[in-house]
């Protein structure tokens, strides 16, 4: 320790399950977390976000407010414009590499985004976080039993 003192060495149980049960916490909160874009119709009535997609993935929009309407730049180099979204959107790619979406404001627009990879993308850190926890909790377990008894011995 800096000051001198000094510490039980931690257990590699106690690490995996910091570890496991964090690999999870913080999935949870990177795919839930979602931040509403405001979009107004003034000088800047535009907004761009530009993503690496796989042929199938998912990328949506919800309109909050307002009304937008989205374009989407393909990796061919293909402009595509779509009709005016007041709730929801969803492009779909037919193609790998990276897409390019511009959404503009016909009038002051709150919109969300998100983007949907499949499930060996998304999904893939779950079982691998509750793999390790399970791990460390079952290491946990089994160093329980082995140790030994407390007792008081009266002469």
């Amino acid at each position: 320790m800096g000051a001198g003192g000094e510490a039980p060495p931690v257990k590699g149980e106690d690490v995996m399950i910091l570890l496991g049960a964090s690999i999870i916490l913080v999935m949870l909160i990177i795919q839930t977390w979602v931040v509403p874009t405001n979009i107004e119709e003034g000088a800047e009535k535009e907004f761009i976000v530009k993503y690496d997609l796989s042929e199938g993935n998912i990328f949506s929009l919800d309109v909050n407010e307002g009304v937008v309407k989205p374009h989407v730049y393909s990796p061919s180099g293909e402009w595509e414009a779509f009709d005016n979204v007041e709730d929801d959107w969803e492009y779909t790619a037919e193609e790998s590499g990276v897409h390019t979406f511009k959404i503009l404001a016909i009038e002051d627009s709150e919109v969300e985004y998100s983007l949907s990879r499949g499930i060996i993308f998304d999904y893939i850190l779950y079982p691998i976080g509750a793999l390790i926890l399970g791990f460390g909790i079952l290491k946990k377990i089994a160093a329980q039993e082995d140790e030994p008894i407390e007792a008081l011995l009266e002469d």
